[in-house]
């Protein structure tokens, strides 16, 4: 292979504002040979370079980052670049005859309202299930580049609906290791043991070499076969977060005993290291809330334009019984650190891989009994309502409402929660009751607090089929019970029904989001629909989509 082709990505990360100028980053796998790398862009009519970084010699290639600080205007631009190997376009091929070497991305003006975007669930947690789902699976990738490409072609926008996507922000589950178990993969013969056997069982050094290069070989897997998503990746600034698939199915919710065994910590290990290199872009990511060389958790805060972001990782320290670990302090310190810089007009977005706000779990509902058929233990163990994580739930709402109500004072401020894994799309509300502590009045001003739980999951994984959406859907007309948070604070739960009395959208789909003129959050889920004709893709060429079955529709919905 030629020294100029790139492996993996570009991968181009948002890491906030910092010092009046919004910093992302841009990162790539080149081969082992290639001895440095030159980043070349152009942003406001000048040329401007700098030199990658090896961050990472990976043993069967190299990971680069290099960064582009672009200061803060008053004026949208878009940025141009390449990536330079002794002085040529590096580039990888889209087709067998079609080299890409040239990438663009929107960087918004200093005070504009921005357009964002969140995907879920980028792969498939079985065989079975991927062939259950006609092609081409990267069908909504394929929908978010058309319109990143459109919108970014019909520069300058009247509408921030119209502007190009600023951020994609993506919440777990980009891969799926959970063919790890899978026959002729590292972990089958392990699998076959007795559970007693596989608590105890050595992890040789060529059995973990194995299951490096199985974790490697996913990400590239996952990451380069659609031409859509790469060209996402590249071409839409992006901020990551892990979930359970991105380790393995329902890490963190096992037994302590098996997630200590030694092949459970290999697995680990492995799926920590390669989420650092390619989700994070390295350990000096400017957003992390912990910039050492082994953190003990992920998190991550930064500031972009109306949105303050706070991204919580509930993966790196779960156990049945607690979610966040330390990361819960650095939470609060990442709420108190946006609250010093906060602007008036700014929302209040919060990354929770898993929903707050869903069906009801509880290990004594009728419901949840009758389901158990569909949901594995781990699964409804992995919920911020599950008996064991309830108070540590109760703590972060109440954390929200006070950040919310310290600063409802100067503006009224929007607090959304996003989150995907649940694998269908979803809204509701947290709203604090008035009692002996709020009375009552317009708006939110009288210090009732209102927090939106917004779903959008999957983009590539399929929605529950068949008996389970029943399941879910009789699950789901169980009445939310209330949250006392104690000193006379409670909070209702209410899931939002569309016209037809549905609480859930049964279609992989992806979530953007813009505050309108109206003053409004504007949520649009675009969505897969199945015999729903195609006229409303962007550009003819989708009229020729390799399955005509597939189309897409929009549900939009104000907050």
């Amino acid at each position: 292979m030629s020294s100029l082709n790139i492996i993996l990505g570009p991968l181009l990360g948002l890491e906030g504002e910092h010092e009046k100028a919004t910093i992302y980053s841009v990162c790539f796998l080149s081969e082992n040979d290639v001895g440095a790398a030159t980043l070349a862009y152009r942003i406001a009519k000048q040329s401007l370079r700098s030199e990658f970084t090896l961050i990472s010699s990976l043993g069967r290639g190299k990971f680069w980052r290099a960064e582009i600080a672009i200061p803060l205007t008053q004026l949208d631009q878009a940025c141009d670049y390449q990536i330079l190997i002794d002085a040529q376009p590096a580039s990888y091929a889209q087709t067998r005859n079609n080299l890409v070497t040239d990438w663009s991305f929107f960087c918004p003006a200093a005070k504009q309202q921005v357009q964002l975007a969140f995907a879920s669930c980028n792969g498939f947690s079985s065989d079975k299930v991927r062939t259950q789902h006609p092609a081409p699976i990267d069908y909504l990738w394929q929908r978010m580049q058309q319109q990143q490409a459109a919108h970014m072609a019909a520069m300058p926008y009247t509408e921030v609906v119209d502007a190009p996507y600023a951020a994609l922000i993506m919440g777990g589950d980009q891969i799926y290791a959970d063919a790890i178990f899978n026959e002729k993969q590292p972990l089958y013969a392990w699998s076959q043991k007795p559970l007693k056997d596989q608590l105890t069982a050595p992890v040789s050094d060529t059995l973990r070499q194995r299951i490096d290069n199985f974790y490697f070989d996913t990400y590239l897997r996952s990451w380069t076969q659609s031409a859509a998503l790469r060209y996402c990746l590249a071409s839409i600034p992006s901020v990551m977060m892990w979930d359970d698939h991105d380790i393995i199915d329902g890490w963190g919710s096992q037994p302590y005993r098996l997630e200590t065994s030694p092949t459970y910590q290999a697995m680990f290990d492995s799926a920590k290291k390669y989420f650092t290199v390619f989700q994070l872009r390295g350990t000096n990511n400017r957003a992390l809330q912990q910039r050492t060389a082994a953190p003990a958790h992920f998190g991550m805060t930064l500031n972009f334009r109306d949105y303050g972001l706070l991204v919580m990782d509930n993966r790196s320290q779960r156990t049945l019984h607690n979610i966040m670990g330390s990361g819960k302090q650095d939470f609060i310190q990442g709420l108190a650190d946006l609250q010093a810089d906060w602007q008036a007009g700014q929302k209040l977005l919060i990354l929770s891989g898993v929903p707050f706000l869903y069906r009801h779990f509880s290990e004594s509902d009728h419901n949840i009994r009758l389901s158990i058929q569909f949901d594995a233990y781990d699964d409804m163990a992995d919920h911020w309502r599950f008996s064991t994580h309830y108070d540590e739930m109760c703590s972060i709402l109440q954390r929200l409402l006070q950040f919310q109500a310290e600063l409802q004072t100067q503006a009224q401020t929007k607090v959304f929660i996003i989150s995907g894994d649940v694998h269908v799309a979803a809204s509701g509300t947290y709203r604090e009751q008035p009692g002996p502590n709020n009375q009552s009045g317009p708006g939110n001003q009288a210090g009732l607090g209102n927090i939106v739980q917004l779903i959008s999951s999957g983009i590539v994984h399929p929605p529950p089929l068949g008996m389970e959406q029943s399941v879910i859907r009789l699950a789901s007309s169980v009445t939310q019970p209330d949250i006392d948070l104690g000193g006379g604070c409670v909070l209702s739960a209410t899931l939002r029904k569309d016209a037809a009395g549905n609480r859930f959208l049964f279609h992989r789909n992806y979530a953007c989001m813009h505050e309108g003129s109206d003053h409004k959050v504007w949520v649009n889920w675009h969505y897969e629909t199945i015999d729903f004709p195609n006229a409303n893709d962007l550009t003819a060429r989708a009229q020729k989509l390799d399955s005509p079955t597939l189309g897409y529709q929009v549900l939009g919905l104000p907050y």
